[in-house]
């Protein structure tokens, strides 16, 4: 089997916040959110917490290109975003990149 390099970017976003945190963290999602959902390439953003942890955030994202990916990592709204992200959680933002797998 091999995977397929072209074609949508999928990300996973994860961040544990801090104690007592998780609320703020979470307040700061629907403007994150709407400003994401309207840029070019943003098939999918949908965020996700821990049915088992309440303080686990996890950003579903799916890009239409890398290019439209490099653009949302440079937006004001993620750069914004990622500052509070960094004061709110453990370990700040973590990123898997993947790719559809061809099965």
């Amino acid at each position: 089997m091999t995977g397929r390099t072209t074609g949508p970017i999928v990300l996973i976003a994860r961040m544990k916040a801090r104690p007592g945190k998780a609320r703020e963290l979470k307040d700061a999602l629907p403007a994150l959110v709407a400003a994401t959902r309207r840029e070019d390439g943003c098939l999918t953003y949908l965020p996700h917490h821990g049915l088992d942890d309440p303080g686990l955030l996890v950003m579903h994202e799916v890009w239409q290109s890398e290019e439209h990916l490099r653009a949302h990592s440079v937006s004001a709204h993620l750069r914004a975003f990622a500052e509070l992200a960094d004061t709110l959680t453990v370990g700040g933002i973590e990123i898997e990149r993947l790719a559809e797998l061809e099965v």
